[in-house]
C-alpha cells in the first residue's frame, strides 16, 4: 500500500480500537444482569420470572441501544490483534519514510510552525495607524479644600512599529514555501510503498471483524 493508504489504515484501527476499549470500559457490557421478578408474592395468581437483562449502554448520541451480540473475551482478543497491526503498521510507516528524500514529520512540523506565524503576520498586518478618544479622569482640591475628581478629553495617536511592507514580503516567502514543501509532501503520499498488507477490510464495522460475517481480506 501507499504511505497514504497507510495512514487511513492508520486511523481506521485507532477508530476501532476506541470502539472496542469503551465497549470494554462499559459495566453493562462486561456483566451479565438476571432479575428475578417475585410477583407471586403479591399477586397469588401470578407467576415468578426470571428475565436475562439484554445488554445496552448510551451512545454517541446520549440515547441507549442494544450492545451487539459478540462477547467482552471477543472484545478482548480483537483489541490484542489490532494493538499488534497497529504496531506492525507503524512501524512499516516508520521504515518507508527512511526512504523518503525529506524526512517527512519533520517537514510537516516545520509547515505547520511556519503556516502559525503566517497567522500571527496576517494578524499584524490587519493592524492599522488610527486615532482614538478615551475619557482620563485625575483629582483635584475644590474651594472648600475638598478632593473631587474631574474628568478630561485624551487623544491618543496609535502608529505601527514595524514595516508593513517587509511584513508583507515575508507573509509572501513563507506562504511560498509552505505550498512548495506541500506539494512535496502530497507526492510522497502517493508515491512511498509501505511494506504492509491490511487484516481487516476498511469498510467494515467493529462488528462485521470480531462476528466474521464478513470475509476477511
Amino acid at each position: 500500500m501507499i504511505l497514504k493508504e497507510a495512514y487511513r489504515y492508520q486511523n481506521f484501527l485507532d477508530r476501532l480500537l476506541l470502539e472496542a476499549q469503551s465497549l470494554l470500559a462499559c459495566e453493562s457490557f462486561i456483566t451479565n444482569i438476571k432479575q428475578t421478578h417475585h410477583r407471586k408474592k403479591s399477586n397469588p395468581d401470578a407467576q415468578d420470572e426470571e428475565v436475562e437483562v439484554k445488554k445496552k449502554m448510551v451512545g454517541d448520541d446520549g440515547n441507549m441501544r442494544m450492545i451487539s451480540a459478540f462477547t467482552p473475551m471477543q472484545t478482548v482478543d480483537f483489541t490484542v490483534r489490532a494493538l499488534e497491526e497497529k504496531e506492525k503498521l507503524s512501524l512499516a510507516i516508520l521504515a518507508a519514510k527512511k526512504t523518503t528524500k525529506v524526512d517527512i514529520d519533520h517537514s510537516v512540523a516545520m509547515n505547520k510552525k511556519r503556516q502559525e506565524f503566517i497567522c500571527t503576520l496576517k494578524q499584524m498586518d490587519r493592524v492599522k495607524d488610527r486615532e482614538e478618544k478615551s475619557d482620563g479622569l485625575d483629582y483635584k482640591f475644590n474651594q472648600e479644600g475638598n478632593q473631587v475628581i474631574y474628568h478630561y478629553d485624551i487623544d491618543e495617536v496609535i502608529t505601527i512599529d514595524f514595516d508593513r511592507k517587509d511584513i508583507k514580503g515575508l507573509i509572501k516567502k513563507l506562504t511560498k514555501q509552505c505550498d512548495e514543501l506541500s506539494i512535496v509532501l502530497d507526492g510522497l503520499l502517493v508515491t512511498t510503498e509501505v511494506d504492509y498488507t491490511p487484516v481487516f477490510d476498511i469498510n467494515d464495522s467493529l462488528e462485521d471483524i470480531i462476528l466474521g460475517e464478513i470475509n476477511p481480506i
